[in-house]
């Protein structure tokens, strides 16, 4: 009798995990529609374009990555979650920038409270991104964007592994295709000879 009562519940539990993961995420955390095709990059909004600045300006000075591994991340991201913290996937399993599934945003939850940071701030995330690329994907960070070669080329490399590696995302052929659109048309002229290049350094005297 016992069992059976421990078997119901446990049924119970599961029906109710079930229609929990149904459920379309909620309007104002879902993420923004994208270009499809990559061939037109348009920001949501103005808050979104700061964020891309802050995850632009801590890649390159916290992360010291080149600029092709930041362009590489960011097209990686603006497909993800279009530079939305706060971005949930309408299954209700993937959150944030880079839309990390359930085990890997609680392994987020965890790291940013034992840091004292938000979970649901591009600071924390981009924290924890560093986390996770210094230690269970220290190989895709030595390897793929520290030591990538920093040109359009080079980019769309570190693209490819980001996405195949990191993201893991299930059309990874299709996904690729939009992704280095997003980096060829976008974000490495941007970087490079837009409004985000770095500046020139000046002729030492």
């Amino acid at each position: 009798m016992r069992e059976s009562r421990r078997l119901r519940s446990l049924l119970a539990l599961t029906l109710a995990l079930a229609l929990l993961l149904a459920l379309p995420a909620p309007a104002a955390l879902a993420a923004p529609e994208r270009s499809p095709v990559g061939d037109i990059l348009i920001l949501p909004s103005e808050e979104q374009e700061e964020n891309m600045r802050i995850i632009t300006a801590y890649l390159r000075d916290e992360m010291q990555l080149p600029d092709a591994a930041v362009a590489a991340i960011l097209a990686n991201m603006f497909r993800e979650s279009a530079f939305d913290p706060r971005a949930v996937d309408p299954s209700g399993c993937f959150f944030g920038l880079c839309q990390w599934c359930w085990t890997r945003w609680l392994s987020c939850y965890r790291f940013c409270l034992k840091n004292e940071l938000d979970r649901f701030s591009v600071e924390g995330q981009l924290a924890f991104l560093r986390f996770e690329l210094e230690g269970e994907f220290d190989w895709l960070l030595r390897d793929f964007l520290l030591d990538v070669e920093d040109s359009e080329d080079g980019a769309q490399d570190a693209q490819y592994s980001f996405c195949e590696y990191f993201e893991a995302p299930l059309d990874t052929e299709w996904e690729h295709v939009i992704r280095s659109k997003y980096v060829a048309n976008f974000f490495w002229p941007l970087l490079t000879e837009g409004e985000l290049a770095r500046p020139e350094e000046e002729d030492e005297a």
